[in-house]
């Protein structure tokens, strides 16, 4: 089942709790509008029959079953097929879930075969795969709990450190700086929890078909040191402290448009529209409904 705080912030006014996920942080630093909407409000589209369509984001939530799969020594293909299953069951020959199950199926077996030739996890341990973990944090006067999952958590048996691993499905590999925010946040919350993480680094895989040439992956890590973790720290706890401020306060709500607003939104017609002066409730009466409990 589901918990609440993995489909939208939980406020408890009476107890003075709020639980919160990763994912909902990043949202509020990238549009608090779109914060609200997903997060706060806490909607999701209604789809005709129940049907959701593919989207971009499927290949890298497909490609990290597998993936996870491999590095928890049990069947990618199976984890693959049986994700497959629950979400899309019988997709049409040549639509969208068929192409894009397709290109997660080979992006996977291709990133497992070229992280084996390479020798890439030699000396390497998985400690942990799609590993839970929380804080608390006293934010005035609240209790918040900032939750989140790991992809994969690594001890390098060459350096004795531990290492904290986030898949990425990308077009373009780049530095680990480009997420540097999120993987400070959960090398903090690792610390507090006893695990004292000395790397970050992202695991890159390339959303090809692989008919080009190489590479098809990057493991660009950025160190750790005491000075750097204080600062990601506060970065932290400024940052849920802004969140409670506008939870209190119901607002403000600012937008924040970018060129990944017309794919990555799922409430892009919400913001259009108040983008327009128009009225957001109409839009959400229509097409919304309320996230609840799988």
């Amino acid at each position: 089942m589901t918990a609440l705080h993995d489909l939208k912030v939980v406020v408890d006014p009476d107890n003075m709790t709020i639980d919160i996920r990763q994912s909902a942080i990043q949202a509020f630093l990238d549009c608090r509008r779109k914060f609200r909407w997903e997060y706060v409000v806490g909607i999701e589209k209604d789809y005709l029959n129940t049907e959701r369509p593919w989207t971009t984001a499927d290949i890298g939530t497909a490609v990290h079953a597998g993936v996870g799969a491999y590095y928890a020594g049990e069947n990618w293909e199976t984890a693959l097929v049986e994700w497959a299953d629950e979400n899309f069951p019988d997709p049409e020959p040549k639509s969208k879930a068929d192409k894009g199950l397709r290109l997660a199926g080979i992006m996977t077996a291709g990133h497992i075969r070229d992280v084996e030739a390479d020798g890439a996890d030699i000396g390497e341990q998985t400690v942990e795969v799609e590993f839970p973990v929380m804080a608390e944090f006293q934010i005035r006067g609240w209790t918040v709990r900032a939750h989140g999952r790991i992809d994969r958590l690594v001890y390098s048996e060459d350096l004795e450190v531990l290492i904290l691993e986030d898949t990425k499905t990308t077009d373009k590999l780049a530095s680990a700086l480009d997420h540097i925010q999120q993987l400070g946040r959960y090398a903090v919350i690792l610390h507090m929890m006893g695990y004292p993480v000395r790397r970050v680094r992202i695991n890159q895989i390339k959303k090809v078909l692989r008919q080009g040439d190489g590479p098809f992956y990057h493991r660009p890590y950025v160190p750790l040191n005491g000075a750097a973790l204080n600062r990601h720290a506060d970065n932290l706890e400024d940052t849920l402290t802004d969140i409670v401020r506008v939870i209190e306060n119901d607002g403000p709500w600012y937008e924040h448009v970018t060129g990944e607003c017309d794919w990555k939104c799922r409430v892009q017609d919400i913001c259009l529209a108040q983008q327009h002066g128009d009225d957001p409730e109409t839009i959400v009466n229509l097409y919304y409904k309320d996230k609840v409990l799988a």
